[in-house]
């Protein structure tokens, strides 16, 4: 007896919040893909101590503190699981506050596993032509000779930012 938890009541007493989120069709299903990586059994929750790893994959970075607040706003009652709809709505809250620049930034930050700056153009063109808001190969090409690639054909991170913030 003496492991039970009094502070904690049964699931069956849990109050259940049903959080809205303001995302997009296709940020949901992005993060809801994200979120089904570590949630291999298909549960629809995963365990909270996952949750900085999982906004890190999707190139969100809070701080040690902002975590914390999260995960005792999200988990009252220390079941150590979140669930799918309170990411959607975590992230929605932090999209919320993103201009485009942020997001452009966020998006190259994924795909700049090396965290140096840049990406190769042939990482750049796959990206454009399959994700988001598809591109043909003319418009791609284009980007590619805006942003000013390197001569080890490498696209700095700063310029694309900048040229992308002008469209």
């Amino acid at each position: 007896m003496d492991d039970f938890d009094f502070g904690t009541p049964p699931p069956e007493e849990r109050v259940t919040i049903q959080r809205t989120h303001s995302l997009n069709a296709e940020q949901e299903k992005d993060l809801t893909e994200a979120f089904s990586l570590f949630d291999q059994e298909g549960t629809g929750v995963i365990p909270i101590k996952q949750l900085g790893e999982l906004m890190h994959a999707v190139a969100h970075n809070p701080p040690e503190h902002e975590m914390q607040e999260l995960f005792a706003e999200y988990d009252p009652y220390n079941t150590e699981e979140i669930s799918l709809n309170d990411f959607l709505h975590i992230m929605s809250e932090r999209y919320k506050e993103q201009t485009p620049e942020d997001e452009v930034i966020l998006a190259f930050k994924v795909f700049d596993k090396e965290q140096s700056g840049f990406i190769h153009e042939n990482e750049l063109r796959q990206i454009m032509t399959t994700y988001g808001d598809v591109m043909d190969e003319d418009e791609v090409e284009q980007f590619i000779l805006d942003g000013n690639s390197n001569t080890e054909c490498k696209v700095n991170f700063a310029e694309f930012v900048m040229m992308m913030a002008e469209r």
